[in-house]
């Protein structure tokens, strides 16, 4: 083949590329540094996901002060991110764990006993307590919260075992074991509220018990009386009333009870047990997270009354996105509330603790 190469051609001159100019060495550098910033931040965040997700770490969302925050809380169940998922905020689910109480990121110790407060972190109780809930999750939400419990052990142990995890649990403060009745609540993966006793409009004729809050006592007292209720128990998000309250419909008092539960990282249910209520409003002003009830289910305990209050409380999810209903813990009501949740997943609607209607 050689005989028929033409040997007056010339190949023409190679052209010099950028990097050519450039020492062998230099490029090589060059381009380790680029692939070790493209593969390395990658495979170290995916390390540190599969720690969070293996150590039992999770974000938890919440709302407060009218606007979505995320914190990462250790230990605390890790939810879907995937608002199709299946299994999404299952009412059901009761290997939801709740972490544990008293947790000593919002735990003070005192003489008297444990205390909630904000942690050096800025960690509050009624976020690290609460029952993890997926606020992506779009579907019309409703909250249950039942109350008055602790004092029978029959029914308490009733809406304990029976109603879905997902119904929020109210327990009377006076109850004589009440810490024992919460933490058994919130192992079962029921977020829970403690009640507080206040003075009613027709005191003394109806008497709320002892260290009630009361409208003829000196502001210290009342707070004092307060501070005391508060170490009754551990593990809750948050305090509510469940009757009509002079203190409740003062604004001038009620701010008083508002301002140790801001500093204690507590968030407020407000029952609306009265038109007169001003525990919302209030709340709001004092940068207090508040979810305010929006049906009374028990007003009347005829079985037909119960379905419509309870069809009226899917009407205003429907509508506006979320509701809360509240009940006293009675026999034919837990068996009502038990039914009646079995339908909602079918009817597109999410059953949330109480924790997640925070405005």
């Amino acid at each position: 083949m050689s005989e028929n190469v033409n040997e007056d051609f010339v190949f023409p001159p190679r052209r010099e590329t950028f990097l050519a100019r450039y020492p062998r060495n230099l490029k090589l550098f060059v381009t380790t540094v680029v692939f070790a910033l493209m593969v390395l931040p990658p495979a170290w965040m995916y390390g540190q996901s599969k720690h969070r997700s293996e150590s039992g770490g999770g974000v938890i969302s919440s709302f407060f002060g009218g606007s979505q925050a995320e914190k990462w809380v250790p230990n605390a169940h890790r939810v879907e991110s995937d608002i199709h998922a299946p299994a999404l905020n299952d009412q059901n689910d009761r290997s939801v764990k709740l972490a544990s109480a008293p947790d000593v990121r919002v735990t003070e110790d005192t003489p008297e006993g444990s205390l909630p407060y904000v942690g050096e972190s800025g960690y509050r109780p009624w976020q690290v307590y609460a029952r993890p809930f997926n606020l992506a999750d779009r579907r019309p939400r409703i909250a249950i919260v039942v109350s008055d419990l602790g004092m029978s052990r029959a029914i308490t142990d009733q809406a304990i075992s029976r109603l879905p995890p997902a119904v929020t649990l109210s327990f009377d403060s006076q109850a004589p074991a009440v810490a024992a009745w919460g933490t058994r609540a919130r192992q079962d993966g029921h977020e829970i509220l403690l009640q507080l006793p206040v003075e009613p409009f027709d005191y003394p004729r109806s008497d709320p018990g002892p260290d009630s809050l009361l409208t003829n006592l000196s502001n210290s007292e009342n707070v004092a009386r307060l501070m005391k209720t508060l170490r009754r128990a551990v593990g809750y998000v948050g305090i509510t009333t469940t009757y009509s309250s002079r203190i409740t419909s003062d604004p001038s008092r009620f701010d008083l009870i508002l301002q140790p539960v801001r500093e204690r990282g507590l968030m407020i249910v407000d029952s609306r047990a009265t038109a007169r209520s001003v525990v919302s409003d209030t709340a709001r002003n004092a940068g207090v997270p508040v979810a305010s009830v929006t049906q009374r289910i028990d007003a009347d305990l005829a079985p037909e009354s119960i379905a419509e209050a309870l069809e009226n409380l899917e009407k205003t999810a429907i509508q506006s996105g979320r509701a809360v209903g509240i009940t006293a813990a009675t026999p034919l009501m837990i068996n009502q509330l038990q039914a009646w949740a079995r339908t909602l997943p079918g009817r597109g609607i999410a059953l949330a603790p109480v924790s997640a209607m925070v405005q």
